[in-house]
This record gives structure tokens, sequence and C-alpha cells, in this order.
């Protein structure tokens, strides 16, 4: 029940709104918390507070491509294989460094045990797609094997490589059911073996211990 004592305590903690767009009666105030009136407010966009990451950054030199390379590890052969490849060192001018373990030291960006490092962003888009084609190629790869070799020394019949694709290697449809040409026997024998009595008195025992919980 709402008296004039506990209303005055309960006003401050809603908030009268004409414009929210709740349904209610007509020519009824509409009173609203204050964290119901911001879910319905359309104009304000849901965003998760960000926090710096530990090796935050923003870019702006977009004609590279950016990555984070271990500049010590197995004694620099990371950070010489990318310099190998046309790796240099990102510089301030490069990025921004928005905080977190990143800081710009001897004119590196450092991480850590981690360097930042840049490449053309045309040279590393080619590197992606040779990646990707290269995947492609080995996800499609079908089996290959020799048709027509001879194990004798002397003949000149010439091996011819084959793929899985092909005749009488293909299987095409659905697969044929099993039929055993011995299925009385191995019915027979599964019958004296006398696991089907063991299966049955091991259920059975289940069974009574669970009743008797």
């Amino acid at each position: 029940m709402l008296t004039t004592d506990n209303q005055s305590k309960f006003q401050p903690s809603v908030v009268t709104d004409v414009n929210a767009n709740v349904p209610v009666a007509p020519r009824t105030t509409k009173v609203i918390s204050p964290d119901l009136a911001v879910l319905l407010n359309k104009s304000i966009i849901a965003r998760p507070l960000m926090e710096v990451k530990v090796s935050d950054i923003h870019i702006k030199n977009t004609e590279y491509a950016y990555r984070w390379v271990n500049r010590d590890g197995m004694g620099g052969r990371f950070y010489m294989q990318r310099k190998s490849q046309g790796f240099t060192n990102a510089t301030n001018d490069d990025v921004e460094v928005l905080g977190g373990d990143a800081v710009c030291k001897d004119g590196e960006i450092r991480a850590g045990d981690c360097v930042l490092m840049k490449i053309q962003a045309d040279r590393y888009d080619a590197a992606i797609k040779w990646n990707m084609e290269k995947a492609n190629r080995f996800a499609n790869a079908r089996g290959m094997q020799q048709t027509g070799a001879s194990s004798d020394v002397f003949a000149d019949d010439q091996p011819r490589r084959a793929s899985v694709s092909e005749e009488p290697f293909n299987r095409s449809g659905k697969v044929q059911t099993y039929i055993p040409t011995n299925a009385d026997a191995l019915v027979n024998d599964s019958i004296l073996s006398g696991r089907a009595e063991k299966t049955r008195a091991t259920v059975d025992a289940l069974r009574t211990a669970a009743n008797e919980v």
C-alpha cells in the first residue's frame, strides 16, 4: 500500500516521462524507473565501456599492415625472419600508443618481448591471398595412385596417375548394406557365448539396486 510516507521515499527513484514509449491507458501519467527510461530511449546507442588492452594502438598510417613480432624469441629468429620478409619497425609516425604495456623506446614500439612491425599493405594482402589459395588447394586435393604399373623390370608399360574421382575408384550413390554370408553362424555364436544372459543379469541387478534406494 502506497502511503504518504513511503511515497516520498519511492518518488525519487522513478522518472515521469510523457514521451516514453510504454503501453499505458489513455490520460495516464507514464511513471518509469531511471533504468527503464534509459532502456527505452532510442537515441541512446548501447556501447560497452572499453578498457585499454595490454598493447592497444591507434593506426595513423593505413598504407601499411601491422603485427606484433616476438623480438627476443628463439634468439631473435622470429624477428629476423620477419625482416627478411619485408617487415620493418613501426614508429610513432605510423601509430599512436594508447596505453597498456606498449611503449616507444629506441625507435621501436615494444610491448614486453614483442615489437610492432609493419609491411606494405599490398604485399601483406598478397601473402594472405597466397595462403588462402594454398589452403584451398590442399582442401580440394583428391587422392592419387599409380595404375598400370608392372613388377617386371623389363616391362615397357608406363604407370599412370589416377585420381580417386575416376572410375572404378569413384563410389557414388548410397552405401550398400552389409549382409554377412555367414549370418546364421554369427547369431548362433552370440547365443552360445552366453553374453546375452550375462547382460540381462547385470541389467536386472542394476534395476533391483535402484528400486531398493
